[in-house]
């Protein structure tokens, strides 16, 4: 973030700022300065790009305190979900490098009885030493949620718990210290609880914000834009006016693929570029994925191309995400919440317009197993 406070005072002054793309600066240099990477060779590319044509620079958006903030925290609340959802991916290999059986027995793995039973009950010969009422009492202290804290179902896992570690004794004996992996365990669920309640004051922060800058909430209208996606969409685009256009907004989103046109023939299913933020493309192919179940014009749109064009998923599901950032565009632009239409424009719920997608709209499986193929031969 060097470049901000230098941006901020040069706006202060009355200085239009442009920021280049730093994969522009590098390609250009390489013509210009193939053999020297310097700071001045930098300046020298820098002051060259305007006279290469290409795209047009725009004038860098600096947003208000406030919304930046909402970026900022929107970012962080994605770097503990991934740190959660990395632990979440450790845990049953070091679950199944104890027992093979106990992830069966176990309820999921992210519900607090599951995390507090891993942290004390991975040892199978702690296990099989305890009472059984030791066992089921631990358990009662730490149900919540649907769990009961007693009967048949405390008495069916405190006897899964005792099949799982048998086996489990029989197999590793003496090779595995279960004492150090029950410790590695535990290290790994404090972090991820860590990570989880941190997330959650995250949340209360980041609605907060949102509504205040926000208040209308237009986002969560759209289908697929949902609680956790709005904000995070909202902070990246901050307001509509910084975009001339909608094909304006969806070149700063970088969702459209290369293209490779040469001596008359055109090459379909090339790559989705590397322009854009990787962000706001993450959250536009989630919402694109939930938004093609609900609304029956971008259904209409994904079951088109992997009907009738060919495309296989992603391919589809870029074409629906495109069309999603007009919506995003026209809603924070006018103010005015989206509203599901049928085909004849009639505005309709989203119970009838899942109907409508169900009934018109559904790709056969087959066709979905053919699109997997067909990309994996093109890939090899």
């Amino acid at each position: 973030m060097s470049w901000f406070p230098v941006a901020h005072r040069l706006a202060d002054s009355g200085i239009v700022v442009t920021r280049v793309k730093g994969k522009r600066v590098r390609a250009l240099r390489r013509y210009l300065s193939e053999h020297a990477k310097t700071d001045l060779a930098d300046a020298h590319v820098l002051a060259a790009i305007p006279g290469f044509g290409g795209p047009e620079l725009d004038p860098l958006h600096l947003p208000v305190p406030r919304s930046h903030a909402l970026q900022r925290l929107t970012r962080q609340r994605g770097r503990f979900q991934d740190a959660i959802a990395a632990a979440r991916r450790r845990l049953p290999d070091l679950i199944r490098r104890a027992s093979a059986a106990l992830e069966r027995v176990l309820p999921d793995i992210g519900t607090r009885l599951s995390m507090a039973l891993l942290q004390r009950w991975v040892d199978p010969e702690a296990v099989l030493r305890a009472r059984r009422s030791t066992i089921a009492g631990f358990i009662a202290r730490h149900a919540s949620g649907n769990h009961p804290h007693s009967g048949p179902f405390v008495e069916t896992l405190v006897e899964g718990l005792r099949q799982a570690a048998r086996p489990a004794r029989a197999l590793h004996r003496d090779h595995v210290d279960f004492a150090e992996l029950q410790a590695e365990i535990a290290i790994e669920i404090d972090v991820m609880t860590a990570h989880m309640t941190a997330r959650a004051d995250l949340d209360h922060k980041i609605e907060a914000l949102y509504a205040e800058l926000q208040p209308e909430d237009v986002l969560r209208t759209i289908p697929g834009v949902g609680r956790h996606l709005a904000p995070v969409l909202f902070g990246l685009l901050q307001t509509a006016d910084r975009f001339r256009s909608e094909r304006h907004i969806r070149g700063f989103c970088g969702l459209f693929p290369r293209r490779s046109d040469s001596g008359g023939v055109e090459r379909p299913r090339q790559k989705i570029t590397q322009g854009g933020n990787d962000r706001i493309k993450r959250a536009l192919m989630l919402a694109a994925d939930t938004a093609r179940k609900i609304d029956p014009d971008l259904a209409e749109v994904y079951w088109r191309l992997m009907t009738g064009k060919g495309h296989h998923h992603k391919q589809a599901l870029c074409a629906v995400a495109n069309r999603l950032v007009n919506r995003i565009f026209s809603v924070l632009r006018s103010g005015r919440p989206y509203v599901l239409r049928d085909a004849d424009g009639r505005g309709i719920s989203v119970a009838e317009a899942k109907a409508i997608v169900a009934e018109r709209y559904n790709v056969p499986d087959a066709i979905r197993a053919t699109r997997r193929a067909n990309r994996t031969q093109l890939a090899a």
